[in-house]
């Protein structure tokens, strides 16, 4: 194992290094050397861990920026030497070694009539002052590392042993760097990764120190220091102060790509202060949204509407915009009035799109249409088991599928009461809870609603909370029908038959006298209504087209007040059960051309229950 290297001070431990190695099925090289020869050895080494002992491990630590783990000296190794220094009639012994071995210097210790005191030294000079002071002291005995017994011999004293290192010691010293050195592995491995993972990634990264000296980059980061002098600190502190306060958040051209620069400042312990710089390609950015937008579409969660789709002419239709424009730039609920196919989903379409979510999702949800009985986990979501026949792995709801981006509740005014107090809720705590779930999700959305409902007076009459009217109702947009932009008209009417014609490539022209009518019709339905018109135009239209003929297109000749009543009402036989009633109400309804949607919404039942009353 290269990563470890043993530096024993004599051969005596440099034995019992080897015989532990081999207990432990290790191969770690065990040289020996002291001093400078000890010092040169471990520069050299490949090693990053040292282990060693005494002075030699002390030269080694402050003459190298190795890792040294220490061979410990404990009361145990040095026990058999006083045992054999009191055999040989010494009974004044002094411990002396570079550990502090009993923890303190000049500890008095008497075991067996022999005085023991401990000391230890700081260098060679430190241990050659202990020995001369030792003698004046009728020392006669001296347990040591090998330069204090050198030393002691020098000076004649009588008995002295060098400490030896049992096996336990070495082992456990040999642990301790096994360790360091797995340590070290796996930091290394994570700075590895680390490394590898910033430079695979599309941005460019440059950190900066206080002295505005580049000290760390990524791949394409080093390109761009290479080929731009103020970056790569040349240039002097002050043009680099500059150039990151004038660009950043800024595109430049950089080595002949187009990249927006990002500056961060970097605060470590309020002492460091680096600058990471982030270059980002453009184009990169662009796929980025590019895929973000894909992913939302096939979602179907995008607005498919912006501002500039809208047709208009008028000052009045001018003046909505110009709010709604205002309105997309804030994060606050928008609530927006209008009658039936004036647009309502459309503007919400077009304040998202323009908004600072525009590449977030945007979820559209009617409340007219969900049946009451599932609104609540449409809406909130619902975990596995919440309810019979509810999905295996549960179900996202509305709200947690918008998080980030904008809902789009239409047709508010018809929500159920409970309905309305959990949205409440929502709003003000921006929490979502699913059904049968006990956790509390935070989300993110924008919420824009619309209604062709009088909210105060339903307030008035208890069927919509004040509570969450005055939550939504912050920013209010009023849609005009077209009935009240006229000029808007024929501009919206020859679009659509444009559109509709362009198989035919036929061009449609209408006399004065039905643009004269067609202006002021009412078109209750607006442009929805209008819309269909011009589809029906296109595919009849003929070069004798007259009044008459558009008036039954409008059902505007219809001036028998029976008809007209007959298509508010419907007629029951007296005779039948319950059952064939309601079978015959469902047909009528059918027949007088109401969707699926509204007949539900008319008799207050799910479609399950209308698919279960027409079998």
């Amino acid at each position: 194992m290269d990563s470890i290297l043993f530096i024993a001070p004599h051969r005596e431990i440099a034995k019992v290094a080897k015989n532990v190695l081999q207990k432990m099925n290790l191969s770690i090289p065990v040289i020996i050397a002291r001093n400078v020869d000890a010092i040169s050895k471990a520069k050299n080494s490949f090693a990053s861990v040292i282990i060693s002992r005494g002075g030699t491990s002390r030269d080694i630590k402050r003459n190298t920026n190795k890792i040294i783990v220490d061979i410990n000296i404990t009361f145990a190794d040095i026990f058999p030497s006083i045992e054999r220094l009191s055999q040989l009639g010494s009974k004044n012994i002094a411990i002396i070694s570079n550990n502090h071995i009993l923890g303190k210097n000049n500890i008095n210790l008497t075991i067996n009539d022999t005085s023991i005191t401990s000391y230890s030294y700081i260098d060679d000079e430190d241990a050659e002052l202990i020995i001369k002071d030792l003698m004046r002291k009728n020392i006669d005995g001296i347990i040591g590392d090998i330069r204090p017994v050198e030393l002691a011999q020098a000076y004649n004293i009588k008995n002295t042993l060098y400490i030896e290192s049992s096996e336990l010691s070495i082992e456990k010293a040999f642990e301790e760097a096994l360790s360091i050195v797995e340590a070290q592995q796996k930091k290394q491995l994570r700075l590895q990764t680390l490394q590898t993972i910033i430079d695979n990634i599309d941005e460019g990264i440059i950190v900066y120190n206080t002295n505005k000296e580049p000290i760390f980059s990524n791949k394409l980061g080093e390109q761009i220091i290479r080929n731009n002098l103020t970056l790569a600190g040349k240039k002097g502190t002050a043009n680099l102060e500059n150039y990151l306060d004038n660009y950043n958040g800024k595109i430049l051209d950089i080595n002949n790509e187009k990249m927006l620069l990002d500056v961060i400042k970097l605060n470590l312990n309020n002492e460091i202060n680096n600058d990471v710089l982030i270059f980002q390609k453009v184009n990169a950015i662009e796929k980025t949204a590019h895929k973000i937008q894909t992913a939302l579409y096939k979602r179907g969660l995008y607005a498919k509407k912006r501002f500039e789709d809208i047709l208009y002419t008028s000052d009045k239709m001018q003046g909505v915009l110009d709010t709604a424009k205002l309105f997309s730039k804030s994060k606050s609920t928008v609530l927006i009035y209008g009658e039936t196919g004036t647009g309502k989903e459309g503007m919400a379409q077009s304040i998202h799109n323009a908004s600072s979510r525009a590449d977030k999702p945007f979820v559209s949800v009617n409340c007219a249409s969900l049946p009451p009985t599932l609104i609540e986990s449409e809406l909130f979501g619902y975990v596995d088991g919440a309810f019979t026949g509810a999905r295996r792995n549960g179900k996202k709801g509305l709200f947690e599928m918008a998080h980030t981006g904008t809902i789009f509740l239409d047709e508010i005014g018809d929500l159920p009461l409970d309905i309305q107090s959990r949205l409440l809720r929502v709003l003000q705590e921006r929490e979502i809870m699913r059904i049968g779930d006990d956790r509390i999700l935070p989300i993110d959305i924008r919420l824009i609603c619309a209604t062709n409902k009088n909210l105060k007076e339903l307030v008035k009459q208890g069927k919509f909370r004040q509570d969450l009217y005055y939550r939504i109702n912050v920013l209010r947009l009023t849609l005009p029908p077209l009935r009240e932009r006229k000029e808007d008209i024929l501009l919206i009417l020859n679009y659509y038959l444009n559109k509709y014609t362009q198989e035919k490539a036929i061009p449609i022209k209408l006399s004065d006298k039905i643009n004269h009518y067609l202006t002021n019709y009412p078109w209750y339905g607006n442009v929805r209504e209008l819309k269909n018109f011009a589809e029906v135009l296109a595919f009849i239209y003929n070069d004798n087209l007259s009044l008459p003929q558009i008036k039954l297109i409008l059902d505007d000749d219809i001036e028998d007040t029976n008809l007209s009543t007959s298509i508010n009402t419907i007629t029951l036989p007296i005779k039948g059960n319950l059952k064939t009633m309601e079978k015959e109400i469902i047909h009528q309804l059918t027949q007088k051309n109401y969707s699926a949607d509204e007949i539900c919404h008319m008799l207050g039942i799910s479609k399950v229950t209308l698919w279960r009353k027409t079998k």
